[in-house]
């Protein structure tokens, strides 16, 4: 059975689609350059009071922050592509302990819920431990990962405090 789930897991391996965090921090800089530099341009042709270039200055950078925490990517979606990707990794499944919402995350078209879920997970061995994750998860899907549901997860062997969902068995969004 476990050799039969590795060979249907190991058919190819996708390509990470995560945003690199270089390339969201130097778009949201390119974004906050350009827009404070044609605020900066207008209050200049305007002869406007000096202090205006200090609070432009101040709201550009206040844009760059808010514009690179928004995009990038969580810490447990990141660690889900190395796993995913990676020759070395371990796959069992955990039954959901508890579950907290710990905030949710809203767009035009999706509405995430960021979950901290306390999983007991079936190691290899046959022994049980626990572990917590927090992943986002698109409302619709979240019954899947109630308390005492199964979810596919990966760790690292070398480090198994190191777990995050197997997107590819689990999903957290709609396609």
């Amino acid at each position: 059975m476990k050799t039969q789930l590795k060979e249907q897991l190991e058919i190819e391996k996708p390509e990470s689609d995560i945003p690199s965090d270089w390339a969201v921090v130097l778009g949201a800089a390119a974004f906050s350059t350009l827009f404070g530099g044609s605020m900066m341009y207008a209050l200049l042709e305007e002869n406007s009071h000096p202090a205006w270039f200090w609070i432009m200055l101040a709201f550009s950078m206040l844009i760059f922050i808010i514009l690179t925490v928004a995009f990038l990517p969580s810490r447990e979606l990141k660690l889900a592509g190395r796993l995913s990707r990676s020759s070395q990794v371990s796959h069992t499944t955990g039954r959901v302990m508890k579950m907290r919402r710990r905030g949710t995350h809203e767009s035009n078209t999706i509405r995430e819920t960021k979950l901290g879920l306390e999983l007991a997970l079936n190691d290899l061995d046959g022994t049980d431990r626990r572990v917590s994750v927090n992943v986002l998860v698109e409302d619709v899907l979240m019954p899947h990962f109630a308390t005492g549901r199964t979810v596919h997860v990966l760790y690292d062997p070398a480090d198994p405090s190191r777990v995050a969902i197997d997107r590819r068995l689990t999903p957290v969004r709609v396609e």
